[in-house]
């Protein structure tokens, strides 16, 4: 019997967390048994390394991120047997290519509506859920009419289809509005050549707490693996993340059955999901909704407090109709942490080799290195580094995170 074959959309990344995403699909998928196919574009195929490439047994240049280049490939093969991504700004490719294809996936109309956040709030209302009020606007004076509708403030202004809280401001006044339409026109390099696009959203702010839901389709149904919460900085740049949240038994519950019952009103029928919320006075408020795994290495705390979890695994086993294994309990405690240097000339890092070598460090990344020039972090793809740690207990991961990160020292002139 011929192997099965994956075709992965986006299997080129440039995040540390969205590579060690790729290779644990890679890693799973081929004890599976399965060829996998990589499809990028022209452009991230050229510039990715030679260990990236080596993921997958077969590349294809391709525009996914075109909806119509990708149909027209899907004509040209017969010998494909699941699609998936883990890329955002691909999950809508994806699906055309899955419906093209004749395969198991999510609706392009499911993911649409999840992808636009204003016709996502609007189904979510709909269906009983609390939701922040929204407006897509076309100018600064929509955004006026709305903020005067909706006073006394304050109020989020976002791309309506972003990623990573780029874009993303909140004013507490008219007079921050400039300042926050003017974001739009530079978006990071890392989210590629996308269209200018000229409407954005304004929302009421939601005062509360902010974690997110992690999980997998199978069969269907909803399964929600780990609640995760979140600590941000200025300019709502993550700047950290435990799994478990920390949450109370009752709003654990609350949550879980919020999510589950969000994402099947949403349509999303296939794939790992991250759904963001706030817990708030008057109870649990829904945020975005993901039909991709959740970064900064979210996909590592999920399978490390779920022992003998394969994320990825149970997804392919799920578009491919196999019977995936039983979830393994949830145990221990996890948690990423998120490094910032200083602007300035870089002449030495200290306590990075001391930190990767530590015993219950999942994983670490550093995007710099002695001699760059250090730029102030403007979004989610600029932080300087990251590293992942495992422990029995939430309160020993931020000890010790808190020790390792004191022991990184960034000389900066």
């Amino acid at each position: 019997m011929a192997s099965p074959k994956l075709l992965v959309i986006g299997n080129t990344v440039l995040t540390s967390w969205g590579r060690d995403q790729i290779r644990r699909l890679s890693e799973q998928a081929r004890r599976r048994g399965i060829t996998l196919i990589g499809a990028d574009t022209p452009a991230n195929l050229e510039h990715a390394s030679a260990e990236e490439l080596a993921r997958v047994d077969e590349i294809v240049p391709l525009e996914v991120h075109d909806p119509a280049a990708c149909a027209v490939w899907a004509a040209t093969r017969t010998d494909i047997d699941a699609v998936l991504t883990i890329r955002e700004l691909a999950v809508f490719s994806t699906a055309v290519l899955a419906r093209e294809l004749g395969l198991a996936g999510n609706s392009p109309e499911a993911v649409n509506l999840i992808r636009n956040k204003d016709l996502c709030r609007e189904r979510l209302r709909a269906a009983g859920f609390r939701q922040p009020a929204v407006a897509l606007c076309e100018s600064a004076e929509d955004a006026e009419r709305f903020m005067r509708d909706n006073a006394p403030g304050p109020w989020i202004v976002k791309p309506r289809n972003g990623l990573a809280s780029i874009g993303v401001s909140r004013l507490d006044s008219v007079a921050d509005l400039p300042a926050a339409l003017a974001r739009f026109g530079a978006p990071p390099s890392a989210m590629g050549s996308l269209p200018a696009r000229t409407e954005f959203l304004i929302e009421t702010f939601v005062s509360g707490e902010e974690f997110s839901a992690e999980g997998v389709m199978v069969g269907g149904v909803p399964q929600v693996l780990a609640l995760t919460s979140k600590s941000v900085a200025d300019g709502f740049v993550e700047v950290g993340h435990r799994v478990p949240a920390g949450l109370d038994h009752a709003t654990t519950v609350e949550v879980v059955d919020a999510v589950q019952r969000a994402l099947l009103a949403a349509g999303i029928a296939r794939g790992i999901f991250h759904v963001e919320f706030w817990t708030t006075d008057e109870g649990v408020v829904l945020g975005e909704l993901h039909d991709r795994p959740g970064g900064d290495f979210i996909h590592a705390l999920v399978e490390h407090t779920r022992p003998g979890l394969e994320l990825y695994g149970t997804l392919v086993d799920d578009l491919l109709g196999a019977t995936p294994a039983l979830v393994p309990a949830s145990r221990g405690a996890a948690g990423a942490e998120f490094l910032f240097c200083p602007p300035g000339n870089l002449r030495a890092v200290h306590g990075w080799a001391e930190l990767t070598a530590h015993p219950n460090v999942l994983a670490a990344d550093l995007t710099i290195a002695p001699g760059d020039v250090v730029h102030p972090v403007a979004d989610a793809f600029g932080r300087h580094g990251a590293f992942v740690v495992g422990a029995d207990t939430a309160e020993e991961v931020d000890k010790l995170i808190a020790e390792l990160k004191a022991q990184v020292v960034f000389d900066v002139e």
